[in-house]
């Protein structure tokens, strides 16, 4: 049996989902009002959006719709000495719907509702570069205490394990053949004791990339250091290629690490364009100084 009849069907059954949505539309067979700075109805040299009457074509059509265009005079949103502004038309229901580009202010905030604009915007905030220091705690910073912990008990398990193990060997070896034990001078005596204590070197160099001679050549010795050698060389791997980052960290931490630090934080001295378009935004903090 052919899928091509199925697959046609749901394309036309998701194709046909959007427009009949479960939300109701409530401008269906409307008639709005409708306010556009740049409408050629118009004075001319009112500024706002270009793409205004697209839009609304759009959504006219996408929300089944009609309007007409409200004349104005004014191209600010928020009434003045001079006259009323745009957002008075709203408030006295001489419009119902406003495309303009109005600046998320703090005094927009309290009228308007932004939860949905159309626009957004990016701003970067230029902070002085901190003066070069060396940073002696990033030493201990490429892991947290349970990895230094546990590392810290590897090794005095390891050490106690090889101990243990050449200890055993010897005291095996001793027993299998004692005739030859006997025979030993005791300077290789002395020299076989001393082998125990080199256990510490063993470990510790292979910590610090420097390795050591390995005297056991019994298999279960063997395979304890290999182990060992494994863990020891990921370590120092996962240390050096992250301790390069947090020596270079600076000390002090960023008087700003968000926006919001701006407005609360009363420290922050703020050098802000007047012309530019973040000035009104921050303008009516009075926690902070501005330049």
């Amino acid at each position: 049996m052919s899928l091509l009849p199925f697959l046609l069907f749901l394309i036309w059954f998701f194709i046909s989902i959007p427009s009949s949505s479960s939300m109701q539309n409530t401008l269906n067979g409307q008639h709005i009002r409708v306010i556009w700075t740049r409408w050629t109805g118009n004075p001319k040299g009112l500024v706002g959006p270009l793409k205004g009457g697209v839009i609304i074509d759009f959504l006219s059509r996408r929300l089944n719709f009609t309007y007409d265009m409200v004349r104005v005079t004014e191209g600010k949103g928020e009434p003045s000495e001079k006259g009323p502004g745009l957002f008075n038309y709203l408030w006295n229901q001489k419009s119902d719907f406003l495309v303009h580009d109005t600046i998320p202010t703090f005094q927009y905030n309290s009228v308007v509702d932004f939860t949905m604009p159309w626009i957004y915007d990016y701003f970067s905030f230029l902070i002085p570069v901190p003066d070069e220091s060396a940073n002696i705690n990033a030493v201990v910073k490429p892991f947290q205490w349970p990895v230094w912990l546990g590392l810290g008990i590897s090794i005095v398990c390891v050490i106690a394990v090889l101990n243990l193990m050449q200890l055993y060997l010897e005291y095996r070896s001793v027993i299998e053949t004692p005739s030859k034990s006997n025979d030993n001078s005791p300077t290789e005596k002395i020299n076989t004791k001393g082998e125990t204590g080199k256990q510490y070197l063993y470990v510790f160099g292979n910590l610090l990339s420097q390795g050591g001679p390995c005297r056991s050549r019994k298999l279960s010795y063997r395979l304890v250091a290999g182990v060992w050698i494994l863990a020891a060389f990921i370590f120092v791997q996962a240390y050096t290629s992250t301790l390069f980052t947090y020596v270079v960290t600076p000390i002090s931490e960023p008087l700003i690490k968000s926006v919001f630090d701006i407005i609360n934080n009363g420290d922050v001295n703020l050098l802000v364009r007047e012309s530019g378009t973040m000035y009104p935004l921050i303008a009516a903090s009075e926690k902070m100084s501005m330049y």
